[in-house]
């Protein structure tokens, strides 16, 4: 089994733009590249599949899989108030996926390429659609009506 992507959820978010303005201030420069940091525990067993792969962190919003970023690191980082931390290093890009329900769960999980929503496309942020809410469009994109 081949495991290739993380699934994490947003806590505290309510839309993808809300999503996408908190990524937007905390943009780093990671080996020289546009990096937000995504804080852990524990660095995934996996790592260094994940990286050869090219996996991607897919992240939950309001009990929907919303959005990806491609992993391009993993930084374990001391933390004097919480001690080891790991920091998922994603690309600051954000593609957003087709939204695909998902129940809440701890931490952070593998996720099968299999099991992964399909993308819509690179989000900029001035793509806010035409305000349906996420959870209604989703119901209508599987309904065939979007």
């Amino acid at each position: 089994m081949n495991r290739k992507h993380i699934i994490k959820l947003a806590v505290g978010v309510e839309t993808i733009q809300q999503f996408y303005e908190i990524q937007r201030s905390q943009i780093i420069d990671y080996e020289g590249q546009a990096a937000v940091p995504c804080w852990t525990r524990y660095k995934p067993k996996e790592a260094d599949a994940i990286l050869d792969a090219e996996g991607s962190i897919y992240r939950v919003v309001k009990n929907r899989i919303i959005c990806r970023h491609k992993i391009l690191g993993f930084e374990m980082v001391e933390n004097t108030e919480k001690g080891t931390m790991c920091a998922i290093m994603q690309d600051a890009q954000m593609i957003e996926t087709i939204a695909q329900p998902r129940r809440s769960f701890q931490g952070w999980r593998y996720l099968k390429e299999s099991d992964a929503p399909a993308d819509k496309g690179i989000y900029t942020g001035d793509n806010i659609g035409d305000g349906i809410p996420e959870d209604m469009r989703a119901d209508l994109e599987a309904a065939g009506l979007l």
